[in-house]
């Protein structure tokens, strides 16, 4: 059950020759963060909703937990900090201007927010207070990469809100995230970029270029190398695989899942293409932990795979009806793999082996993003404004 051909021209050809396109192509391919592996595992068998409440507009980024509050951006809407154990708003952050809602990330002590003006925010996560602001000159519409007391910024030239200009170089701007110095910036040839990931010193960057050849099926991609001390570049690699939605690094393979239906192994030290396998259909995203990757595709299908090689580790099969695909990223909760599904199923898999653990069923169908679990909790953010908090 492919897309068919003739929609993936539509979406990546269009993106590069008519920047109007944009906002349609860009809000069909999104990134996510990788997921932090939660710190407690959760009982499937008790597993229960104790609280929804709707913020008025669509969830887009998956909500995130900070301590006892729980970050939410609706779309076109004011950045809420709710109860994470009643789901209650306790503060509100409205800057005056649009909030990116996928645009958020936290080191613990501080959410990190890109504004529409091209303004970059730190906030007191238990109050909602800003600690500091910067004017980047570019709009950051992705999640940073945090890691080391700094936060790796992407920046874009074409997304939901903005014109489009496939001639714009977005840049990655590394940022202390105490004080918001920018302590360097690279820009790039790219128009934009997707949230990177550090491994080790070296930093991988990826996103979409403009070219004047023509891609039947996908688009141009870059990925950058760059040293994370400076970012000056390590190396640069290209391919027509379409628009990037994730990367992750091991210390010897960079894997990617971009617009095409492939997941993709370059050399971490060169940027020599390794491996390439067929993913079957349609993939939003992946994630990985350690040297598995894991993803799912629109054919039902979970895959965990090995990054040096690209072989299988094991295969599952979501029985419960044609279009009941993994929605966003697997979450990584102890040694289960957790992921919520098109018609708001619940599972969990043993991430060694790929068994099933249990199964909720929550009737919650519409999302647009992936789950998110932290401290005993499990949180989704739905398509017509509502968030969940479930627990056991």
């Amino acid at each position: 059950m492919r897309m068919p051909s003739n929609k993936r021209t539509f979406v990546e050809n269009c993106v590069l020759l008519v920047p109007l396109l944009f906002l349609a192509a860009i809000t069909s391919c999104q990134s996510a963060p990788m997921p932090v592996p939660a710190d407690e595992p959760l009982n499937g068998s008790t597993l229960r909703q104790v609280w929804s409440q709707n913020v008025g507009a669509p969830i887009n980024h998956m909500p995130l937990k900070i301590g006892n509050i729980l970050v939410v951006v609706p779309i076109k809407k004011p950045l809420l900090g709710l109860d994470v154990e009643t789901g209650k708003t306790v503060w509100t952050y409205d800057p005056g201007v649009r909030i990116w809602d996928r645009a958020y990330a936290s080191d613990g002590e501080r959410l990190l927010i890109g504004l529409e003006d091209g303004r970059y925010a730190a906030l007191k996560p238990a109050t909602g207070k800003v600690l500091w602001e910067i004017e980047l000159g570019i709009n950051s519409q992705m999640p940073p990469f945090i890691a080391d007391g700094v936060a790796y910024v992407p920046t874009t030239f074409a997304g939901p809100g903005t014109p489009g200009d496939p001639n714009g170089k977005a840049a990655l701007f590394a940022i202390s995230v105490e004080d918001g110095r920018v302590l360097w910036s690279f820009e790039s040839d790219n128009y934009i970029l997707q949230t990177p990931f550090k491994r080790g010193d070296t930093v991988y960057l990826a996103g979409s270029f403009s070219a004047p050849e023509v891609v039947d099926e996908g688009g141009h991609m870059r990925i950058y190398a760059l040293n994370a001390a400076d970012g000056t570049v390590k190396w640069t690699y290209e391919s027509e695989d379409g628009f990037t939605k994730q990367v992750y690094a091991t210390d010897d393979v960079v894997s990617y899942i971009a617009y095409q239906d492939f997941v993709v192994g370059v050399n971490a030290h060169t940027g020599e293409l390794l491996w390439r396998r067929d993913t079957g259909n349609w993939v939003p995203t992946l994630m990985g932990d350690g040297d598995v990757v894991y993803y799912g595709s629109a054919n039902t299908m979970v895959h965990a795979i090995q990054a040096n090689s690209g072989d299988s580790v094991w295969d599952y099969n979501i029985p419960e009806g044609t279009f009941n695909y993994l929605i966003g990223a697997p979450v990584l909760v102890g040694d289960e793999l957790i992921f919520l599904t098109q018609l708001g199923e619940i599972f969990s898999l043993d991430a060694a082996t790929g068994d099933l653990r249990w199964h909720n069923i929550t009737g919650i169908v519409g999302a647009r993003t992936g789950l998110s679990v932290s401290g005993g909790w499990l949180f989704i953010g739905n398509g017509d404004g509502t968030v969940y908090g479930f627990s056991d």
